[in-house]
């Protein structure tokens, strides 16, 4: 067992371990600071927060009617009959409902869009990186938030940001 353990330490030792690819770049990039920061992530972010705020100001509107309509039928309770109270609930009920799908609808429609123009954003980004990754013989990038600690040489975000402004 001793002359194994001899053997198998000396083939360990002659193998070439120069062939360890120490010297691959590593850089990291920030991808939220790009997308805040550069003018088309600036752009995108604005128009989504734009709809988004409309999107909320129409709901916030059309609860304050249906919380007005409802008020309306809670004091009409002992005023009318039994069955058009009920008849009147009904009819707030449907509203309600075709409110809260009219809701979802544009919430997911909202989404939809957010996802979209984001994949868009990212996909050019993408391409931007993997020409930056050839021209600087960087192998591997990371994303900031993945790091624990880093080279501040390593960071690439502000060249990678100049790169994206100027494609706009």
């Amino acid at each position: 067992m001793k002359k194994f353990f001899i053997f198998f330490t000396l083939i360990i030792l002659n193998f070439d371990i120069s062939n360890v690819k120490a010297n691959d770049k590593i850089a990291f990039i920030d991808l939220n600071y790009i997308l805040s920061e550069s003018i088309s992530g600036k752009k995108i972010l604005t128009e989504l927060n734009t709809l988004s705020i409309n999107n909320e100001k129409k709901f916030e509107s059309t609860e304050r009617e249906l919380n007005k309509k409802k008020d309306e039928i809670k004091k009409l309770k002992n005023i009318i009959s039994e069955n058009e109270y009920l008849k009147k609930i009904n009819e707030f009920e449907k509203d309600v409902e075709i409110y809260n799908k009219e809701k979802s609808s544009i919430i997911n429609t909202f989404e939809n869009l957010k996802k979209k123009e984001l994949d868009i954003f990212f996909s050019s980004l993408n391409e931007i990186m993997n020409i930056y990754m050839k021209e600087n013989n960087i192998s591997i990038i990371i994303e900031k938030k993945s790091i624990i600690m880093a080279d501040k040489f390593s960071n690439i975000t502000n060249n990678v940001l100049e790169l994206v402004n100027k494609k706009n």
